[in-house]
């Protein structure tokens, strides 16, 4: 059996870059809370918490003078401030990529409605509607676009800058920015397609190898955005594609040597993962 990898499969650098340093300080602090999943990736939460991490889902949860981890997703600006008032001491993983869009909407907000265009309920997208300020919407798909004109004409203002969550569809994206710039016709629509580079590049590959195959395998946590859309775009091709998480997702899947099989792995899916699977499909 073929198992065609997908290069660009595995932890993104925001992602890494998290994980790293989440291991350095919960090995040297103590009273170690992570405000939220860390990644979309629970084994790897699972070991951070073994070492003593608490994930928690509200800061209020966090005894004050505690050591809290931002996430590689980030959080919105009123959360830095509460954890300033708590005395919390601040470890900001939050990706870098990320922390940049939220500079760009808290700078723009000051003159424009803000667009972001993304899963609503993400950890992301909230954390960058929480910099745009209340004078803002998210944008999911078409059906938003009319909801949101409507909060736009509550204060007018002329200018429209539009962002993306990073792991958002860069098609969809592009599809939904067209609809605005129509629907916003007297408005000044600005954007900046705000997907990671990352993200675009494991999209196109997964097209790519979706029609080289006659199965998928994708790994990744069920609530990771990035792998989720992986998922989707497989499924336009490959009838066959299964979301797994980990080795043991596949063992009642039945493949024959005749299979020609694809592999990718979300942003937050570590490499030892990815090897067992590539592993196990090989040796069928």
């Amino acid at each position: 059996m073929e198992v065609i990898l997908g290069k660009f499969s595995g932890f993104c650098a925001g992602v890494y870059n998290a994980v790293t340093k989440a291991y350095e300080i919960v090995e040297k602090e103590e009273n170690v809370y992570s405000l939220g999943e860390l990644v979309h990736n629970k084994q790897v939460v699972g070991k951070l918490e073994g070492q003593g991490m608490k994930t928690v889902e509200d800061i209020e949860e966090i005894p004050d003078g505690s050591n809290v981890i931002i996430r590689a997703h980030g959080v919105a600006k009123h959360v830095y401030e509460r954890a300033k008032e708590k005395n919390l001491n601040i470890e900001d993983l939050t990706c870098i990529k990320v922390q940049k869009i939220h500079d760009k909407v808290l700078e723009k907000s000051k003159d424009a409605f803000i667009i972001v265009i993304g899963e609503k309920g993400h950890a992301e997208t909230v954390g960058t509607q929480g910099f745009a300020g209340d004078y803002s919407y998210v944008v999911q798909d078409e059906s938003d676009i009319l909801d949101a004109y409507m909060k736009y004409e509550e204060k007018s203002v002329g200018e429209v800058f539009v962002v993306a969550q990073t792991t958002f569809s860069s098609t969809k994206f592009d599809e939904l920015v067209k609809e605005i710039e129509d629907n916003f016709a007297e408005a000044n629509v600005t954007f900046e397609k705000t997907i990671c580079d990352a993200t675009e590049l494991r999209q196109k590959e997964a097209a790519e190898i979706s029609k080289m195959v006659n199965k998928m395998v994708v790994i990744g946590g069920k609530n990771s955005a990035n792998t989720v859309k992986l998922v989707e775009i497989a499924q336009k091709d490959v009838k066959d594609v299964y979301h797994i998480q980990t080795l043991d997702d596949l063992k009642d899947v039945s493949f024959s040597s005749d299979d020609k099989v694809g592999l990718l792995a979300g942003a937050s899916t570590p490499r030892e993962i990815i090897n067992e699977v590539k592993e196990y499909l090989e040796k069928i």
